[in-house]
């Protein structure tokens, strides 16, 4: 328990930035739709501008000026993507050397929808807070409620870590398997009710 102290501390930062902001940028920058924004970032999504194979042509459908399905490169797309991405790190950074837990981090996990289907978000962190960043989601994220996203994006990081499966236990393999079987239960319980 005390390794799962240190290894993972969770901290919610002052600041409230995800998918959403990233959305919001691509739509106002880009002058279109916030659900061409979302398509747009969930089909071109990518943390850095380097990573980028191909720079394709972009055809915006919902422009609201007067230049109607208005052309951008997709790297145009992807700095703005860039943009945001490295400003809630770099908040992130501040926060946790200010409140001195910084030293005390092993790793970074991404949670939530918004910001872990952008590729290379994990490699954008790790360049930015000098830590090792990682991406936890699962299949079923989206069945549960908002609230408890993060939490369970953590709880199955942490069950799927090699040190939770080689834990040792006097209880005999019979009892795990039922021990297991009842914490998941009141998992889901939390999560469903």
């Amino acid at each position: 328990m005390a390794y799962l102290k240190e290894s993972l501390l969770y901290i919610q930062t002052q600041f409230h930035f995800g998918g959403d902001n990233i959305t919001n940028d691509i739509a106002v920058v880009l002058d279109i739709s916030e659900e061409e924004a979302d398509k747009l970032k969930r089909q071109y999504g990518l943390a850095l501008k380097s990573f980028i194979d191909n720079d394709n042509d972009i055809i915006l459908n919902t422009c609201k000026s007067e230049v109607k399905n208005k052309v951008i490169k997709s790297s145009e797309l992807i700095e703005i993507i860039e943009a945001r991405i490295e400003e809630i790190f770099s908040l992130v950074n501040k926060d946790i050397t200010t409140q001195g837990f910084k030293p005390r981090i092993n790793n970074v996990i991404l949670t939530g929808q918004g910001i872990s289907n952008i590729n290379k978000s994990d490699v954008a962190g790790k360049i930015i807070l000098n830590i090792p960043v990682k991406i936890s989601t699962g299949r079923l994220i989206s069945t549960i409620k908002p609230t408890y996203r993060s939490a369970y994006s953590l709880v199955r990081y942490i069950a799927a870590r090699p040190f939770a499966k080689t834990v040792s236990s006097s209880i005999d393999a019979k009892s795990e398997t039922n021990i297991f079987k009842t914490i998941m239960e009141r998992i889901k319980e939390f999560f469903y009710s």
